[in-house]
């Protein structure tokens, strides 16, 4: 039993005999209470001894959790300092090299090199490829520095006014993917977030919705919805196999991934973005996407005429209409809505329900709440 992990047999006797005892105590007292039996003196000095025999195993198990307290604190300590010494190498040491050294070399280098030059070494495509993996380097190196930032004792997640689209758009300017990502122009201009954690939580759930994706043309949408009683939110929405709150919640765990998946991965990514996201204080509701509703749109006058004609077979009630909806080809739960612009029609919706396609996952990241 995992409840059980880490605790030694001598204490899981301990706990079981202090369970059974203190079990044992409270039916004497409820029958007592409920007037089964009388109290005697006898019953009484049962009592306490039911309650001295109690502490011995219960002090035991308390012991042990107290020593494997101390044992795991002490652990986490020294591993502590050595992820505080790898995150000062990575603040400062690596800073001097990405963010100093690399930079000035490509500037001077460039200063040194005529167009002509360049033209005739054929070395323009060399040089983007190094200017870009310096940008990508820079943008990467900036978000584990606000990771290792978080490492600090009482440290606090620094944030700003910024941009959705703009700071996503250059986020993504340099990957493979980023013609497959439609950013919203409704997107936030000035919602409080650190950048680098920011992005790189967004990035993994739009990776996510590319790689677990069965379409032929895939594709994600990053847009704002909501209202001012409901509150808003940035929707994250791809047109992949899709998973609900239930699977997230599960898959957002360190190290867990579905079974039988053929792609690879560590199980950590969606874990990392839900941690980042509660960090800004932002909610996440996920929910699958379903096929769209289908529409059958039959003129009055048309259906009196089949009611005239057959008026046993197609009058205007639920199981008629779902009945002959189901003979047209649709499936589901039906609605009507008669008017509009043509008042002269009667419109049938037809919402798919057991046999539902999905067609994607919509992963709602509540940014703001009114209510």
């Amino acid at each position: 039993m995992k409840l059980l992990e880490g605790i030694s047999l001598g204490s899981r006797i301990a706990l079981l005999i202090s369970t059974t005892i203190i079990i044992i105590f409270f039916l004497m007292e409820s029958f007592i209470v409920f007037g089964f039996c009388k109290p005697t003196l006898l019953l009484a000095q049962f009592g306490w001894a039911c309650i001295l025999l109690f502490i011995p195993p219960f002090c035991k198990v308390v012991h042990e959790f107290i020593i494997n307290k101390q044992h795991l604190k002490e652990d986490l300590f020294s591993k502590n300092v050595f992820l505080e010494h790898a995150a000062k190498i990575i603040r400062h040491d690596m800073h001097s090299g990405i963010n100093t050294y690399l930079p000035r070399g490509i500037k001077s280098l460039k200063r040194r090199l005529t167009e002509e030059q360049i033209q005739n070494l054929k070395i323009q495509s060399p040089l983007k490829l190094i200017e870009d993996g310096l940008y990508h380097a820079q943008k990467v190196y900036s978000g584990v520095y606000e990771f290792t930032n978080l490492v600090k004792q009482n440290a606090q997640m620094s944030t700003k006014p910024s941009n959705i689209k703009s700071i996503l758009s250059d986020y993504l300017r340099l990957t493979a993917y980023k013609n497959q990502v439609l950013l919203d122009d409704n997107l936030p201009s000035h919602l409080e977030v650190n950048e680098p954690l920011f992005c790189t939580a967004v990035d993994n759930l739009i990776r996510n919705g590319l790689k677990y994706n069965d379409s032929p043309t895939k594709w994600v949408k990053v847009y704002q919805e909501g209202c001012y009683h409901k509150g808003s939110f940035i929707i994250i929405e791809d047109n992949g196999r899709g998973i609900d709150q239930k699977d997230f919640e599960e898959l957002s765990k360190p190290y867990v991934r579905k079974e039988d998946q053929e792609e690879s991965g560590t199980g950590l990514g969606l874990n990392i973005c839900k941690v980042i996201l509660e960090e800004h204080k932002f909610n996440i509701n996920v929910e699958k996407v379903y096929k769209n509703k289908e529409h059958l749109t039959e003129e009055l006058n048309k259906l009196e005429e089949k009611i005239e004609w057959n008026p046993s077979s197609y009058i205007y009630n639920r199981s008629n209409l779902e009945h002959n909806a189901e003979k047209s080809g649709y499936r589901g739960k039906i609605e009507l809505k008669k008017g509009g612009r043509k008042t002269n029609r009667l419109f049938v919706q037809w919402i798919p329900s057991h046999k539902k396609t999905v067609t994607g996952t919509k992963i709602k990241i509540k940014i703001d709440n009114n209510d």
